[in-house]
């Protein structure tokens, strides 16, 4: 097999393996599957993703009047609902003009589907987009990627990204990856062979004696980069199983790395923070140093780029400073701080996202133990695989979901959930949420994630089918496509307003914000006053799915169509306004209830009459 090949052959096995993994592809194209394949290797590498079969007829749009893109998601490892717009091409070669024209095609769809221009595509391209578009804030990224299955050959991505630039010169939160067949079956290996952690494992080092210990539990040594390549080409992904974060291919960092490899090697010391280990044990042997249950915890990236280089060998290799920790404390929730200490004193060269550094904290793990006594399995540690019976979408969940579902429906604040989910760590939200009553608040994420549920999987279709011969769909379809996180909301806070928890003066307090200090103290005190209330619904009411999701259905429409006239009302009165960035402000959402409260009042009463 010709070198050239290899890597299209590997390709198109997977590509035959994937189409009988999923009954969805078995009669589909190998071109089609292909993106199926690209998108599973680059986006569902941690195990505790689950690419389903409905996810893949969501996903991949490849068809007629596409518009360019074969799929669309948002990005499953991004707290911020990255969306992500990719064209695959199934080729043995390709020429520069075939990847210039396939994403010049996908810059002119964003373009197009930015300024309203649904008709050039088909229906499920256009709902599929509305919807993960209604999901981007101002802390999201877009990325257009591009992948195939033929070699780079002389392909120079520079000159593919000088694309975004002309395109897109003011914009700063979008990018583009560019990734050809040895970097997806770079992604396939990954893919398939992670682990929890790695048992054992050895480095070289520059000198033997050349070290500073801290102690018996630290040092700081000069690793050989060839054995850290090495050690990554043994264990893969699995020496990164503890680490904060995966890596994402593409970006300047990743350039910058590779640059000094390849010029500079002498200097990387001196411009690389090196990289940080974790481990139960280690022992300096001569110029080796013996690790026992370790993983990096910092530095991935850096390890990635040093595996990835083929300017690193026996004969051209460097050193770079490796600091060694074991693991200190008496429990696990010792062992879990001391580790996210570590990760919050490294330097890195990426910054840490708040919720990687939550995510194995002491209150992190009791909650995933309420949430387990729901029936909902709550994932803390990178690497954890959701177990098969919790594989159902709403019986399993993260820290990033449950923050932005409890922002949206506990404290009344749909706009913050999407266009600003860093918000759940300022005081006093992630507290009382995850560090309070961790019971009553599992019971109330148990149904959020059913109602979160039932609005993507099944009123979105419903709402579409419903209103598609209404002279106004074209305009309402994006409204409603905008609309989960202000439906979650209304839904608490009629069930609340209903039972008897809310007055009429808690209504008045939360539509009309928090425009100063008091009347945002006054505004959290209403949405915290959770006493009596242990579920979203009425308790029992979510023993009978068919009355749950009757109201559910009649409460997601009470507040699209008020809501939806108020948006009409603001068109003439403001620029440049569009459903999805009216429906990112908060603001909107009161100003609905505030203005409509009246009606909405009795059809509240109304959508809760039906249960009895």
């Amino acid at each position: 097999m010709s070198e050239k090949l290899e890597s299209y052959n590997i390709i198109k096995d997977k590509i035959h393996a994937i189409k009988e993994e999923y009954p969805s592809l078995k009669n589909k194209s190998d071109d089609f599957a292909f993106s199926a394949l690209a998108v599973k290797a680059m986006y569902y590498k941690n195990p505790a993703l689950t690419l389903s079969d409905t996810d893949i007829n969501d996903i991949i749009v490849d068809g007629k009047f596409d518009g360019g893109v074969d799929f669309l998601l948002s990005d499953p490892n991004s707290e911020a609902s990255d969306l992500i717009i990719g064209q695959s091409k199934f080729y043995q070669d390709i020429k520069f003009e075939d990847a210039f024209s396939a994403i010049s095609k996908m810059l002119s769809f964003y373009k197009d589907m930015k300024a309203g221009h649904y008709e050039n595509v088909n229906v499920d391209v256009q709902s599929q987009f509305l919807t993960l578009n209604a999901e981007i804030g101002e802390e999201s990224k877009i990325h257009f990627v591009f992948i195939t299955s033929a070699k780079q050959n002389r392909i120079r991505r520079d000159r593919l990204n000088k694309l975004i630039k002309d395109y897109f010169p003011d914009t700063e939160n979008i990018d583009l990856i560019v990734q050809f067949a040895d970097d997806i079956v770079e992604s396939i290996k990954e893919l398939e062979s992670r682990r929890p952690t790695v048992e054992s494992g050895k480095l070289k080092i520059d000198e033997a004696g050349n070290c500073l210990y801290y102690g018996d539990d630290a040092v700081i040594v000069n690793i050989s980069a060839f054995s850290l390549k090495s050690l990554y080409a043994q264990y893969n992904n699995n020496v990164l199983s503890k680490n904060l974060r995966y890596h994402v291919p593409g970006g300047g960092i990743d350039k910058a790395i590779e640059d000094t490899i390849r010029d500079y090697p002498e200097d990387f010391w001196f411009k690389n923070n090196g990289i940080t280990i974790i481990c139960s044990s280690f022992r300096l042997d001569g110029k080796e140093v013996k690790l026992k249950d370790f993983s990096i915890i910092n530095g991935g990236q850096t390890t990635y780029m040093i595996h990835k280089s083929k300017n690193v060998s026996e004969e051209l290799n460097f050193y770079l400073p490796c600091k060694i920790i074991k693991t200190i404390g008496d429990t696990e929730d010792d062992k879990s701080n001391f580790i996210l200490e570590i990760a919050k004193a490294t330097n890195s060269q990426k910054a840490i996202k708040k919720v990687d550094l939550k995510a194995n904290s002491p209150e992190q793990v009791r909650f995933a133990q309420a949430m387990r006594q729901t029936g909902v399995f709550y994932q803390t540690k990178r690497g954890e695989s959701v177990p098969k019976e919790y594989k159902e979408t709403y019986k399993n969940s993260d820290l990033s979901e449950v923050g932005k579902l409890c922002l949206s429906a506990i404290f009344q604040m749909p706009g913050a959930s999407r266009n600003k989910p860093s918000t759940l760590y300022e005081p006093p939200y992630y507290e009382f949420i995850f560090d309070g009553d961790q019971k009553k608040i599992s019971n109330i994420v148990k149904e959020l994630l059913y109602i979160d549920n039932y609005w993507k999987k099944e009123f979105k279709a419903q709402y579409e089918k419903e209103t598609r011969n209404s002279p106004n769909y074209t305009d309402m379809l994006p409204f409603a496509n905008n609309s989960r996180t202000i439906c979650i909301a209304f839904v608490m806070l009629a069930s609340r307003y209903y039972s008897g928890n809310l007055d009429a003066n808690d209504i008045n307090t939360i539509y009309n914000g928090k425009k100063s200090d008091s009347a945002k103290n006054e505004y959290n005190e209403v949405c915290e006053k959770l006493e009596g209330v242990d579920s979203v619904l009425p308790k029992g009411t979510f023993d009978n799915k068919n009355a749950y999701d009757q109201i559910l259905h009649d409460l997601f429409l009470t507040i699209i169509n008020f809501g939806y006239a108020n948006y009409n009302n603001s068109l003439g009165k403001e620029d440049g306004i569009n459903a999805t960035n009216y429906m990112k402000k908060d603001e909107s959402y009161y100003n609905i209830l505030k203005s409509n409260w009246y009606m909405i009042d009795r059809e509240i009463n109304f959508a809760f009459s039906k249960m009895k």
